[in-house]
């Protein structure tokens, strides 16, 4: 397995549940969540994105109003698009920073008019739907895609991730995703929690990790250390793992 395109692929038949979170009572299964990522990777080489592209994917809740400022994930269309975006070779920054030069900018409908973007930028709004005729409603659009893989080449070299502090690769990322999956145990029978923000690398390692092991993330605020075989939190404490642990491990792991 080189790419995330691999690990994606590696879920088709998977049978369970991927992701549950505390505002949807129908958990994400594997069986959807795998067209879903291929069909999010498909909407954005739709609008320009290609191999090499930045695309920034903002987390929030889908119905964020223009004045909340949490960067809880509460549904799964930013994990979608952003998995998706590596899988046509684009770049994925989990921060805006202002003007927004990505080529495509992917939020919650309800920040559609915060942020300054450049000519070549397009919205892409999860949620709403979006009011304004020039973004595009993610979830509408994804529907309609073709539920395939996107034919786009990607190796373990190639860039899938930046931060502030650099550039991460699909090999990177993978390798730290499968130490994790060693580390804790966790199979098709384990529940992951994720219990931060998806604004940090470390915690896109965590959803990578359950894909890796075929085990069931769960996002949800206010998690104990035992509540799943691993338990990713903001600040970390002596049973769960900090996500910026895992971030740093990540920095580290690129340098060697």
């Amino acid at each position: 397995m080189e790419s995330l395109k691999d690990l994606v692929a590696a879920c088709r038949g998977v049978d369970g549940t991927v992701i549950e979170t505390p505002t949807r009572t129908a958990p994400y299964t594997y069986d959807d969540f795998v067209p879903n990522v291929w069909k999010s990777g498909n909407l954005l080489g739709h609008y320009g994105v290609h191999p090499g592209a930045a695309v920034t994917v903002l987390s929030g809740p889908k119905e964020a109003g223009p004045d909340d400022d949490s960067r809880r994930a509460d549904a799964a269309d930013s994990v979608y698009a952003a998995i998706g975006a590596t899988l046509v070779g684009a770049t994925v920054e989990l921060e805006a920073s202002e003007p927004v030069d990505s080529r495509a900018l992917v939020l919650p409908a309800g920040w559609t008019e915060r942020y300054d973007l450049t000519p070549q930028c397009t919205q892409i709004a999860y949620g709403g739907p979006p009011e304004e005729a020039d973004v595009v409603h993610f979830e509408q659009e994804m529907w309609s895609e073709n539920p395939i893989e996107p034919p786009e080449r990607v190796e373990a070299g190639d860039p899938a991730l930046r931060d502030e502090e650099g550039t991460y690769s699909h090999g990177d990322l993978l390798s730290l995703a499968t130490e994790l999956v060693d580390e804790y145990d966790l199979d098709a029978d384990s529940k992951v929690v994720l219990d931060a923000p998806l604004v940090e690398v470390g915690a896109v390692v965590t959803v990578l990790a359950t894909l890796a092991a075929e085990a069931t993330l769960e996002l949800r605020e206010g998690a104990s250390e035992t509540d799943g075989a691993l338990v990713v939190t903001e600040t970390g404490t002596e049973k769960t793992v900090g996500v910026a642990d895992l971030t740093q491990r990540l920095r580290d792991t690129r340098r060697a």
